[in-house]
């Protein structure tokens, strides 16, 4: 049976627990902000973000278990030099997944024009929301497979 060094993993999930409680009181100080701001367009927008976050919900899963995997994979210590560099595609791989997924959000919340345009706050409200929402499913959902790894083994 392999051996496995859990240093860095743990690191990184205790890392990614700090973010989601960041995280979790960006959204909450966004919601206050956009619910002063625009009231009559806050609760739609957050309905909205969530249907969408619930949609992506199996997909950001699959993204996150594939890095966990990654992750999970690297701590083992018996590792050849083919099997490193074959963990760094992978990981690469997930990295421009994430990546691109940020370079959507920032150019989409970029691109939204004056806040005060008719239907730009629902936009520019839901977009933010998703964002957020989606940041944090896929943080909660690498944990999770990470406990799960580390349970199974």
């Amino acid at each position: 049976m392999a051996e496995f060094d859990f240093k860095r993993l743990k690191k990184i999930t205790m890392a990614y627990r700090v973010v989601q409680i960041i995280l979790l009181l960006l959204l909450v100080t966004i919601a206050f902000m956009f619910q002063a701001k625009y009231p009559s367009h806050f609760f739609i927008s957050f309905v909205v973000a969530v249907v969408l976050q619930g949609g992506l919900l199996y997909p950001l899963y699959r993204l996150a278990w594939r890095d966990a995997v990654v992750e999970f994979d690297s701590c083992s210590r018996s590792l050849s030099t083919e099997q490193l560099v074959a963990l760094r595609k992978k990981r690469l791989m997930g990295d421009l997944w994430k990546a691109s997924l940020l370079v959507f959000f920032l150019i989409f919340i970029a691109r939204i024009p004056d806040a005060q345009k008719t239907g730009t706050p629902f936009f520019l409200s839901t977009s933010l929301y998703s964002f957020l929402l989606i940041l944090l499913t896929y943080f909660q959902c690498f944990n999770y497979s990470v406990k799960k790894k580390m349970a199974a083994l």
